[in-house]
């Protein structure tokens, strides 16, 4: 948290004068810059997302094969970044890519078993992804299949949502910009909650330390 924020509250405690201000969440007092990747991958499987913690790419790549041993998968619907890229032509028929002159049908995206992707920026208090869309083509790609797998690099961790929009003040922000926390959830006027109606059922992130290949 900026020393802004905690200005800011200190201000609204002031004012309520002898209402007892709630306590702050510990993820909140945690240094985001010293233990980003433990406050993300704790913060993201809070709410049932699931985070593979590798070193290299190399390895990525195993933990998104052992996925789809695990899990069955015969169909994955790829964004067309170029790192993403490399991975599919290793992976080979399983994989179809989304490109621009040649998009995947929308009836056929709800028929693929996952989507894959990667992530421009990871939100360490929140546990959430942001998708660029001048990055690559993935919108449909992380938000139709019933599972989605994104690929973010550590280096793209970030504090908190703040520092998200600083990143794009010089440039602008993107046509869309799209932020995911975890599985698609609903809940009716019960508040029965579902999980998978309007998006993946399932958001694995496969989190790489190193810097190599291309992010967003």
């Amino acid at each position: 948290m900026s020393q802004d924020q905690h200005r800011l509250l200190e201000r609204i405690r002031d004012r309520l004068g002898g209402t007892q201000a709630p306590e702050l969440p510990p993820v909140l007092r945690t240094s985001a810059r010293s233990q980003g990747a433990e406050i993300f991958c704790a913060a993201l499987e809070s709410v049932a997302g699931q985070v593979h913690r590798v070193t290299s790419s190399e390895d990525g790549l195993l933990v998104l094969r052992g996925l789809i041993a695990d899990r069955g998968w015969n169909s994955i619907a790829c964004s067309d970044s170029e790192f993403i890229q490399g991975w599919c032509e290793r992976l080979g028929s399983i994989c179809r890519s989304d490109f621009a002159s040649n998009p995947i049908p929308r009836e056929e995206l709800l028929q693929m078993d996952a989507g894959l992707c990667t992530a421009q920026i990871g939100i360490a208090d929140t546990g959430s992804l942001a998708l660029c869309s001048e990055a690559e083509r993935h919108r449909l790609v992380s938000l139709v299949p019933p599972s989605s797998v994104i690929v973010l690099f550590e280096r793209d961790l970030v504090p908190d949502f703040a520092t998200v929009f600083q990143r794009f003040e010089e440039d602008g922000l993107p046509t869309t910009l799209s932020f995911i926390t975890g599985p698609s959830r609903t809940a009716d006027i019960e508040l029965t909650l579902t999980v998978g109606v309007h998006g993946p059922a399932s958001v694995d992130v496969i989190l790489i330390r190193e810097a190599d290949g291309a992010s967003a």
